[in-house]
């Protein structure tokens, strides 16, 4: 057994959150990579897990418990545990490697990026998705217009049939495809990358089309900025990308425009002292793409939600005003974006709350209200809080915002 093997060491990268299920608590261990299947614990382990570091055996690990009068856990447990979590591909070893790798080489292998929530999240099927769409955005092309002084949408990526009215009223009065040279797509990832964004050369297919790749736009963006495809493998699970293209694929059919996807994941917030702290990178980011869209005809369309709130989205139980409390803090949210305060929205975004959490979508708002003109007019066209599906305690806000030119 290697020294990593018998010392194990939890992933870094999981989500833990509380569950409560039949009045059973337990701890669940999800994988923002997907490489992993999510696991339930009893909440018990909580304790062990935390040792998981890498510095101690099964035994040390028992005996550290001991001493700090947490638990008495025979060692063959622990042993027990840690080969379960093995097998799930959970600790940080050899065989959860070989598996990223072999996920990682599949996907890098393929010139597309094929659809991986057809089926779950809209129908796989290209009539019954067409239909679908149909029913919440009728009258497709009456929504594509010759003059438009729109440059941008802000959509969420909930189930078309559970948003359909909000959609409806966003997505109207979009730029005919020949008065585009490109359609950038800014997603949220829920995922720990190293990197504040994520782009591919990739792309998505969907089951209606395969528009074309903004090749032009993202060779530019990488000359300047080399890390933006270094984690291509992101958009493996980017549902918020890959209902967005569903939606374009839908609005614009063949003649779709060339489709730049980035994920924008949480560290594009910067540290958390000072918008004028953020990170080289960052501001390398934000300055080859203020350059690139200078000279193109561009709409961003911005895939992200706010808060997601509550044991369905990983956090704690609700309180009764949680849905009064999540709409106000949503809502300061969008006003800062409407009013062109990219700092404010930024210190909003980055506030923590012990039940709101930060919102879902920060990292992409505050990455469209930075790459905006000055002078920019937005307006809200809806907001709404969700019920999460699936029957969890849980709620999402949810806002369709229009930006237009000065």
């Amino acid at each position: 057994m290697s020294t990593l093997e018998s010392r194990p060491r939890l992933r870094k990268t999981l989500e833990r959150y509380p569950l409560t299920r039949d009045d059973e608590d337990w701890l669940v261990l999800r994988d923002p990579l997907g490489v992993s299947e999510p696991v339930a614990l009893p909440s018990e382990a909580g304790p062990v897990l935390d040792l998981l570091d890498g510095q101690r055996t099964p035994a040390q690990i028992r005996q550290s418990l001991l001493m700090r009068g947490k638990l008495d856990v025979p060692t063959a447990e622990i042993e027990a545990l840690v080969a379960d979590l093995g097998d799930a591909g959970l600790l940080d070893d050899t065989r959860f490697r070989a598996r990223w790798q072999a996920r990682h080489e599949a996907f890098m292998a393929g010139p597309t990026r094929p659809p991986r929530f057809a089926g779950t999240l809209y129908p796989e099927d290209p009539r019954a998705l067409r239909a679908t769409l149909s029913r919440a955005l009728p009258g497709r092309r009456d929504r594509l217009v010759e003059r438009s002084e729109l440059l941008a949408v802000i959509c969420p990526y909930q189930p078309v049939s559970e948003i359909s009215s909000l959609l409806d009223r966003t997505a109207r009065q979009l730029p005919q495809a020949e008065r585009l040279d490109a359609i950038v797509i800014l997603g949220t990832d829920h995922g720990a990358g190293l990197t504040p964004y994520a782009a591919t050369a990739k792309r998505y297919r969907s089951p209606l089309h395969e528009a074309p790749a903004a090749d032009e736009l993202l060779g530019e963006l990488v000359e300047q900025v080399p890390w933006l495809t270094r984690e291509e493998i992101r958009h493996r699970d980017g549902h918020s990308v890959e209902l967005a293209v569903c939606l374009l694929h839908y609005l614009y059919g063949e003649t779709c425009p060339p489709i730049l996807p980035i994920l924008c994941g949480a560290t594009a917030l910067g540290r958390d002292r000072g918008a004028e702290d953020l990170p080289r990178e960052l501001d390398s980011f934000l300055a080859a793409m203020e350059r690139a869209l200078g000279r193109r005809r561009v709409l961003l369309w911005v895939s992200a939600e706010l808060g997601h709130v509550g044991p369905a989205y990983g956090g704690p139980a609700l309180p009764p005003d949680a849905a009064a409390r999540l709409e106000r803090r949503d809502r300061a949210l969008i006003d800062s974006l409407l009013a062109g305060r990219s700092e404010q929205l930024l210190r909003r975004c980055r506030e923590r709350d012990d039940i709101l959490g930060r919102a879902s979508g920060s990292a992409a708002l505050v990455t469209l209200a930075r790459l905006l003109p000055l002078g920019y007019r937005a307006e809200l066209v809806d907001y709404r809080t969700h019920t999460a599906p699936g029957g969890e305690s849980g709620l999402a806000g949810l806002a369709g915002i229009r930006v237009y030119e000065h």
